[in-house]
This record gives structure tokens, C-alpha cells and sequence, in this order.
């Protein structure tokens, strides 16, 4: 009896357990630009007025929240992602537009350089070619608080620097803003299912790979709980495990650890997956994007970053 299993069901989604993933770029008005991603189908670069229509169509679904990232003209790059700071930039202008408009979903900012420098990694780099952490650390508290004048609730840093959590909230407490919070990729793996996010975002690293400074899958448990712990103990108001599917044990082990909310991203690689396969034939797209999303919420995700979010406040009515 179907109505009998929905009142038994122990897991329940709502579109506000969703954060919609965007990403930004130049061009607006007569240039205004909604761009195809080719790996991720239904998934599309936005310039800024575009971006705001899309964000008050999911406001209007009852989406939670969305995430923007930026995507930098090869111009505007440089060695320490200076782009990433100015006030103007494609972020800031989407993020107060969207105020401007009323959009009422909580606004997410990514935290990182790697879509702002010109070699592709999360930070300035030493000369041998590896990420400076403090000197990272310092501007992601710059790069934070320019984010929280344009008017973001919640800033996610994504480049697993260490300490970054407490450079963060000391640069917004410092200036003023004390009340923004701060949800930390805490748990990011070193993973191939971050693809076509690089296509989307244009930040594929120039040489080498991000395993320095993101954590090997081939570690356990313990070393996730112990960045968890790490990133609550510094001021994160919330922590995410990345990517999802793969990590559903260390999500419920974070979960069941911390006292702030977990999050998850089900990441591009995990969507276009689900896209090829739906495209083919081979599977039921809703259900079993339903199921993934049932599966994260068992284990202990309080919300879940997707670009399914639209979908599945559509689906969920």
C-alpha cells in the first residue's frame, strides 16, 4: 500500500535540504549568456542577469540555497588569483543581484582560487610548484569578507588549506561580520569525479594534480574525523564530506562525530554519470537520482549540494 510506505519511511526529502550549484561569468544585457556545460547536460554557465532569473526560479521551487562559483576570463587570471578579491567581479554582482531581486534562498560563496590563477591550484605557489598555505590562508580571509560586503550568508572554502577555517573567521569577525557562517569542506578527496566541474568552472590545474593539499581515498576514517575536528574546533559552523557516493561511510562517520550539521556534494562526475546512462536508456533518472538522495539523508546528510536541486524540488512538489 503506497500511502502506508510513505508514512513508515524513516528518510524524507524536501527541496530545502538542496543547494543548487552555479557558476558565473562575464556578460549581461545585450550579452547576456547561458552557456551549455558539454559533460554536465541541463548544467550551464550563467553571465549575471541570467544567473538571477535562474536563482528566482529556484527560490520560487523552494530550493534551500545556492553556491556560486566564479568562472574568470583567461585575462582576468593571474599567479594569486587577484580577480578572486575585486569587488565587481562576476560573484559579488550576482550575489547583489540577487539580493537587488529578492531572491530569498541562502546565498553560498566558494572560497578558492583555482577558477582566478593562471596554473589552475587552489592558492600563490612557492617555486616548487606547491601551494603556499599561510600565505592561501591570509587571502581566503581577504577573499571572505569581500564576498560578505556584497552580501553572502555562508562561505564554503573548498582548498583544504591548513588552519583555513580560523583565518576566515578571524578576517570576518576582524571586519564586522561576526554573524556570516562559514561551511567548511572539511572531508575533499583527491578525486577523479571532479572532471566536469573543471569544464564547467575552467580551472583544470596546469601541471601536476591537487593531491598535496585534498586527501587520498586510500586513507581511512580516522583522518577525515580528525579534519573534521579540526575545522568545528576553528569556528566552522558546518562541515561537508566531497565527493558523496563514493564516501557514504566517512559522511556517516562525520555525521555521527561532529555537534555542527554535515554536508554533502554530489559532484559533477556522480550527476554526469547519472546523465549518460539516463541518455542511454539503461536507467530511471528520478529514481534513481531519489534514491542517491535518500542514501546521503541516511547517512547523516542535513543537506546536500547537487545540480539535481531543481530537478528534485520539481519532483518533490
Amino acid at each position: 500500500m503506497p500511502r502506508l510506505r510513505d508514512m513508515l519511511a524513516d528518510t524524507r526529502l524536501s527541496p530545502l535540504d538542496f543547494v543548487a550549484p552555479l557558476f558565473v561569468r562575464g556578460g549581461g544585457g545585450a550579452h547576456a549568456a547561458k552557456i551549455p556545460v558539454k559533460s554536465m547536460p541541463g548544467v550551464y554557465q550563467f553571465s549575471v542577469d541570467a544567473a538571477v532569473e535562474e536563482l528566482k526560479r529556484l527560490d520560487q521551487l523552494g530550493v534551500g540555497a545556492y553556491i556560486l562559483f566564479g568562472v574568470t576570463d583567461a585575462a582576468k587570471k593571474d599567479a594569486v588569483g587577484s580577480y578572486a578579491h575585486h569587488p565587481d567581479n562576476e560573484v559579488c554582482r550576482t550575489l547583489k543581484a540577487a539580493k537587488d531581486a529578492g531572491v530569498g534562498m541562502v546565498a553560498m560563496t566558494d572560497l578558492c582560487y583555482c577558477e582566478y590563477t593562471d596554473h589552475g591550484h587552489c592558492g600563490p605557489l612557492s617555486a616548487d610548484g606547491t601551494v603556499k598555505n599561510d600565505e592561501t590562508v591570509r587571502r581566503l580571509g581577504e577573499q571572505a569578507v569581500v564576498h560578505a560586503k556584497a552580501g553572502a550568508d555562508v562561505m564554503a572554502p573548498s582548498g583544504m588549506m591548513d588552519n583555513m577555517v580560523a583565518g576566515i573567521r578571524g578576517a570576518l569577525d576582524a571586519a564586522g561580520f561576526e554573524g556570516k557562517a562559514i561551511l567548511s569542506y572539511a572531508v575533499k578527496y583527491a578525486s577523479s569525479f571532479y572532471g566536469p566541474f573543471r569544464d564547467a568552472a575552467e580551472s583544470p590545474p596546469q601541471f601536476g594534480d591537487r593531491k598535496g593539499y585534498q586527501m587520498d581515498f586510500r586513507r581511512g576514517v580516522e583522518e577525515a574525523l580528525k579534519e573534521a575536528d579540526i575545522d568545528v574546533g576553528q569556528g566552522a559552523d558546518m562541515v561537508m564530506v566531497k565527493p558523496g557516493v563514493p564516501y557514504l561511510d566517512v559522511l556517516r562517520a562525520v555525521s555521527q562525530r561532529v555537534s555542527v550539521p554535515t554536508a554533502t556534494y554530489h559532484v559533477s562526475g556522480e550527476y554526469a554519470m547519472i546523465k549518460a546512462a539516463a541518455a542511454n536508456g539503461w536507467i530511471d533518472e528520478k529514481g534513481v537520482v531519489l534514491e542517491t538522495m535518500h542514501a546521503f539523508k541516511r547517512a547523516g546528510a542535513s543537506f546536500v549540494l547537487t545540480y539535481y536541486a531543481g530537478d528534485l524540488a520539481q519532483w518533490l512538489g
